[in-house]
Order: structure tokens, then sequence, then C-alpha cells
């Protein structure tokens, strides 16, 4: 089995400074959870579904368990003060219901971090006006997702599942803007905030349990 073993800057920053307690969903190998106790004082709890993995992040995390995420209750890590699901619930059954029961295990200021892949982002629209739908080892077309999500549907799966979203943003870039230098950086940025469902080939949101809730169902 292939280990996870990447870190996402772009989750690690906007992990709050004030955490204390995180559970990280999907800790691979634990390269997130290292970082972020390197960055700032806090306990991190890491989930992964594979052993093998589990061995190694437990060279860096307080706490490694293993568990399929498709069935697994957040009340046995205990309140965290936030939780990261990092291009993981892409790969569950239901996210939705996930995302629902980590409301009970947020202290009351807690926030979630999670991290979409754009399914629709510029390149892999290509391949779909080509007529090419083709799963891959990994990457937007993972052959283990069993969901897909654009930008309108990764905002609505945190809005269905009571979350107030305090921040959402794409990373990507425009086409051949890294040989623009400052000038790219700033084309890019442009792109991200006019059409982040193009350019962008993940979604980051920062959410917070919003105060009512929609009827799980």
């Amino acid at each position: 089995m292939m280990m996870y073993g990447a870190l996402n800057q772009a989750v690690l920053a906007r992990v709050p400074s004030t955490a204390n307690r995180v559970l990280d969903l999907g800790c691979g190998t634990g390269v997130l959870g290292r970082a972020l106790k390197e960055r700032q004082p806090c306990a991190v709890v890491g989930v992964t579904f594979s052993p093998e993995e589990a061995a190694a992040a437990r060279a860096h995390l307080d706490q490694v368990l293993v568990r399929d995420l498709n069935r697994f209750e957040p009340g046995e890590v205990g309140r965290v003060d936030c939780v990261i699901c990092s291009h993981v619930l892409e790969h569950l059954y239901h996210p939705d219901q996930l995302l629902r029961q980590l409301h009970a295990c947020l202290a009351a200021e807690g926030r979630v971090v999670v991290a979409l892949p754009n399914v629709l982002f510029w390149r892999q629209r290509l391949e779909f006006c080509l007529g090419r739908f083709r799963y891959a080892e990994g990457g937007l077309m993972d052959r283990t997702h069993y969901r897909f999500f654009d930008w309108e549907t990764a905002g609505a799966l945190l809005a269905q599942t009571g979350y107030g979203v305090e921040s959402a943003e794409a990373e990507g870039a425009l086409p051949g803007s890294r040989f623009l230098a400052q000038a790219g950086r700033w084309l890019d940025q442009r792109a991200l905030e006019l059409s982040p469902g193009l350019f962008g080939f993940q979604f980051i949101f920062v959410a917070r349990p919003a105060a009512t809730q929609p009827a799980s169902g």
C-alpha cells in the first residue's frame, strides 16, 4: 500500500496558532502533525486506515489510531481545538456524516480545516472536453475517490453539515504564470479570486460549528 507523506503547506498555514489539541484525520505518516508540533506547542492525534502509516506517524504524533473513517466515532478522542481534514473527505462514502459527528468533539471555539481537490481544475476540464474520464493512482482522479467536488459543492458540503465558513480559498495558478515572476504571482492571485473553480487545484476552508445546525438526514 502506498503511504502518504506529503506536507500540505496551505493547510498547515490555516491551522489556528492557538490550537492546543489537534485531530488530524487521514494523517498519513504524520508529516503535517510533525510540522505543526514544531511550529507551536500542541498535542496531535492522528487517524489513518493504514497500519504502516500509523507505525511511521507514531514517531511524530502524540497518539495515532488505526480506524476506517467510514465508521469512525470521533467522540473517542475527546475534545479538540482543531480538526484537520486534508484530502480525506473525498475518499469517504458519506463525508457529510463524519462532518456532522465532528461537532461533538470540537471545543467551544474549535475549528475545522478542510482541503478538497477540485475536479474541475482547468487541466482536468481539458481532459473531460477531450472525452477522457480516466482514474489514476493519485491526484484529482485518484481511483480511491468516492466523491468529487467543485467550488460550489465543496462549500455546500460544510454549510449543509452545520458549519459557518470563515474563510474559503483556492490554491492554484494560471498556465505559464511561473515564467512571469512577480507579475505572474499577481495574475495568479487575481485569477483565483475571480474564478477559483477554474484555476484552483485544491480548495481550503476554515469553518466552525454554526449557531443553528441543519437537521441531519
